[in-house]
């Protein structure tokens, strides 16, 4: 008895030296640095702002300066009935086929992503993706295409 526990002791004291040396290697558990006052002093690189939400007003500044791209998360069929004037129809079902469309556009464009209203979560949905793309400066105009139409802004149809 006393040899089998003299062996579950040095397993046991074998796998905790192996368990700190792979969190001291990696950075992980007790030697993670989250959150030290030498972290935060300036060596992290500071991550983008998720998508932010932004009401008809912006979203129709936005539009008057020409500064974003509209992308149209709403359905091929709905987008060719009418759409922002401008906007690119990236529908959320086909993300991973049209993405390619984006890629000649910098990381730090602006995007203002819409899709039906507030009963539609496609806009948040793509965003999302756009963000988890890497892209920086994505914004989500909740309101969307039946807020615009609504208020007789800018609009065209599509063959």
């Amino acid at each position: 008895m006393r040899e089998v526990l003299r062996e579950a002791g040095i397993l046991f004291l074998t796998a905790a030296l192996l368990g700190f040396a792979y969190t001291a290697v990696t950075g992980k558990g007790l030697f993670a640095d989250s959150g030290s006052p030498s972290s935060a002093a300036g060596n992290a690189i500071p991550s983008p702002a998720p998508p932010a939400m932004i009401h008809l007003e912006e979203a129709q500044r936005l539009f008057q300066r020409g500064s974003a791209l509209f992308l149209d998360s709403r359905n091929a069929y709905d987008y060719k009935l009418g759409h922002i004037k401008g906007a690119m129809n990236i529908p959320l079902k086909e993300w991973e086929t049209e993405k390619h469309r984006l890629h000649n556009l910098a990381k730090d464009h602006l995007f203002v992503v819409y899709c039906d209203g507030a009963e539609c979560n496609s806009s948040i949905e793509l965003a999302a993706k756009l963000y988890a793309a890497g892209f920086t400066n994505v914004k989500i105009f909740f309101g969307g295409w039946r807020e615009w139409e609504a208020h007789g802004f800018p609009t065209e149809k599509s063959d």
